[in-house]
């Protein structure tokens, strides 16, 4: 009688995912893929550099007032100063990079494109029922002045990307790297560590001394409690939803301050 061969379990969460699974076409398992996400938000991607840009009257240096993409911009600089530079090449990169290592096919079904909007859409309802319960306001923590309700949407679109780039994809995956697989920590209460940690950090950055604004307890509350929400998102259903979810929540509690105004 011949052992069965144990197969090595994946990470709980993997800069890497596995290689495709018998299910691999299906919408569930498509959709957390690095090429899928990349697409989904590269319209998002492009309003707000192309934007911010032409907004700011040809200005790429601090026009989009968000920590995230701060954050970005010094670690660029730390390998040089590149002058013009758009943070959301990296973004491409990165996801690109992620897509070829994890041997990930290129091709897949137009239709999971209308299906991750739809969900994305979707997984707002509870973060604005949940904010409405606080009346606190916007999620990326619009609290300076904005010249316009235009300025704000295409803000709402540059926190979705990068905040879930940085506080999500970058932080929980370096955390997992330490906890997980440096020091061989459990894997079940890492990962929660990971999720709660990764939300306060997320939470902590809208105040100083990297944020403006002030602190409010049930302001980074209400943050704290998106970041856990995001982070299940992420995942469990991938980064380009992750996104979507946090900027079209956004998009939704300016407009309709924007209308009530």
């Amino acid at each position: 009688m011949t052992k069965k061969k144990k197969t090595k379990k994946p990470r709980i969460i993997s800069l890497l995912p596995m290689p495709d699974s018998l299910d691999s076409h299906h919408y569930y398992h498509v959709t957390p893929r690095y090429w899928p996400s990349l697409i989904f938000i590269f319209p998002m991607l492009i309003a707000f550099e192309l934007g911010t840009y032409i907004r700011q009257g040809g200005c790429v240096e601090g026009g989009s007032q968000l920590v995230a993409t701060y954050l970005i911009e010094r670690l660029v600089r730390v390998f040089g100063d590149y002058g013009f530079y758009f943070p959301g090449l990296l973004v491409v990169v990165i996801l690109l990079a992620c897509h070829i290592l994890a041997k990930h096919p290129w091709k897949f079904d137009v239709f999971v494109l209308a299906g991750m909007l739809g969900e994305s859409i979707i997984w707002t309802v509870p973060l604005l029922v949940f904010e409405r319960v606080l009346h606190q306001a916007v999620l990326a923590g619009a609290d300076s002045p904005l010249t316009g309700w235009l300025d704000q949407v295409i803000r709402c679109f540059g926190a979705g990307i990068y905040e879930e780039l940085v506080f999500r994809f970058i932080c929980m995956n370096i955390l997992s790297l330490l906890l997980v697989d440096l020091f061989r920590l459990p894997k079940t209460p890492s990962t929660v560590f990971i999720i709660f940690a990764s939300a306060a950090i997320f939470a902590a950055q809208h105040h100083p001394p990297l944020g403006a604004a002030q602190f409010n307890f049930i302001e980074f509350l209400f943050r704290s409690a998106a970041g856990v929400y995001l982070a299940g998102l992420f995942f469990f259903r991938g980064f380009g939803i992750a996104v979507g979810t946090h900027a079209f929540f956004d998009v939704i509690v300016v407009t309709i301050a924007a209308v009530r105004a």
